[in-house]
């Protein structure tokens, strides 16, 4: 399984030079912004926003040798990042058309300022659609980092303080907010767009929440909102709340079944999970101990299930749909 696993990923750290996709050269006038590291720091975060035909260009100034890592995430399914060497319109990496289009990493061959290009897709900049998006880089002297252990699952990077972030898919909005005061903490979820109620929704939790997406698993064009949460002890076990916007009208609860009902999918689990939108499934992973293992060193690799969104008697629930172990 992991030699599988590290030859997808692998095809992705080829250099392949493939032709620009024409979504990201809509734009009559290419916008662009250097991307500026800390001293000393090999990672910098740049936070934007898209609009309709806009196209940006982060440049990252690399020496020959140097590995480049990113990740990408925005509120609308419809962006992508690709990434373009200093000479040349033809482009290293295509997100659209990638395996991972929120990932790259490549060691790179030549130095100069590489481009970072951010677009939505044509149809989604035709019907002027906004996003907010995120962008995680490192640069780094060196090889590449380890390849991914979990098909699609991507890395996360540690996020520290209260959550206070706005989603948006499809023309909904969500503002997500989550305080990170201690043990306990308030979590509040406010919609933008749904045609009969945009109240909040508020819970009080025993934890921290880790992160938010959005996201349209089932493809109705009404989006959910799903919030990643762990237990502020040791164990840090996680939970999930999740709500989908009902056909656009109003919040509906989706429901995730406990591990203990899910075959035999426990087996092993002492927490430390780590929650994930992957393609058109939710994704839930967590490291599997073994009889006699002690904590902090499971022994039993690591266990992903991936769940797909269905409509059930009182509402929406997540289905467990494959479990693999690596």
């Amino acid at each position: 399984m992991k030699r599988r696993i590290n030859a997808v990923w692998g095809a992705l750290l080829a250099l392949v030079v493939v032709a620009a996709a024409p979504e990201a050269t809509a734009a009559s006038v290419i916008r662009e912004k250097a991307v500026r590291f800390a001293p000393g720091a090999e990672w910098a975060i740049v936070r934007g926003r898209l609009h309709g035909r806009d196209t940006i260009d982060h440049l990252v100034p690399a020496r020959a040798g140097q590995a480049l890592t990113m990740f990408f995430k925005a509120g609308n399914g419809a962006a992508y990042f690709n990434v373009l060497p200093p000479e040349g319109d033809e482009a290293l990496f295509v997100g659209s058309g990638a395996a991972r289009p929120s990932h790259f990493r490549a060691q790179l061959a030549n130095g100069g300022d590489y481009r970072i290009r951010v677009y939505l897709m044509r149809s989604a900049a035709r019907r002027h659609e906004s996003t907010d998006y995120t962008l995680k880089i490192k640069l780094a002297d060196g090889a590449p980092e380890a390849a991914l252990d979990a098909p699609g699952f991507p890395t996360r990077l540690t996020r520290r303080g209260p959550l206070d972030e706005t989603l948006s898919l499809a023309g909904i909005r969500f503002h997500v907010t989550c305080s990170d005061a201690g043990t306990t903490n308030t979590l509040r979820i406010t919609p933008t767009g749904l045609a009969m109620n945009n109240d909040p929704v508020t819970h009080t939790i025993n934890g921290r929440c880790t992160g938010a997406e959005v996201a349209d698993l089932d493809g109705d064009r009404s989006p959910e909102v799903y919030v990643y949460v762990n237990s502020s002890d040791a164990d840090a076990q996680g939970t999930l709340l999740a709500y989908a916007a009902n056909r656009r009208k109003s919040l509906s609860e989706i429901h995730l079944p406990p591990l203990a009902e899910q075959a035999d999918a426990d087996r092993g689990y002492r927490g430390h999970d780590e929650f994930a939108v992957l393609e058109g499934r939710l994704g839930r992973r967590f490291p599997v101990y073994r009889e006699g293992d002690v904590a902090g060193h499971a022994s039993g690799g690591m266990r992903q299930l991936q769940y797909k969104l269905v409509a059930g008697e009182a509402g929406w629930r997540l289905k467990l749909d494959r479990v693999v172990d690596y």
